[in-house]
């Protein structure tokens, strides 16, 4: 999108006229003025923003939870508890697992 952007207002600065000398329908007038100001500026601008370094993208690091503890139900003969990370909720569930 900021290269996009970037060639837009470089295209569109490229279209105005710093020349102070002339103006209108093809005949030579001396305007002495400013007219290279608002060109030179909107450079300098798009010139500083391109040389910026860029941001890294956002990088979003999900927090580790600790295993919940064994719950209160004892355990039937030939299995035992054990905590499994749920790939549905990327949470931690406490199974039964046979032995």
């Amino acid at each position: 999108m900021k290269k996009i952007l970037a060639i837009l207002l470089l295209s569109l600065t490229s279209l105005a006229h710093a020349d102070g000398w002339h103006h209108g329908g093809g005949h030579y007038v001396y305007r002495p003025g400013y007219g290279w100001v608002v060109p030179s500026v909107m450079g300098g601008i798009i010139g500083y923003e391109l040389a910026q370094p860029r941001r890294p993208d956002v990088v979003y690091v999900q927090p580790v939870y600790p295993a919940p503890a064994a719950p209160v139900m004892p355990q039937p003969a030939g299995y035992h508890w054990e905590a499994i990370l749920d790939a549905n909720c990327s949470c931690y569930r406490t199974v039964l697992v046979p032995n």
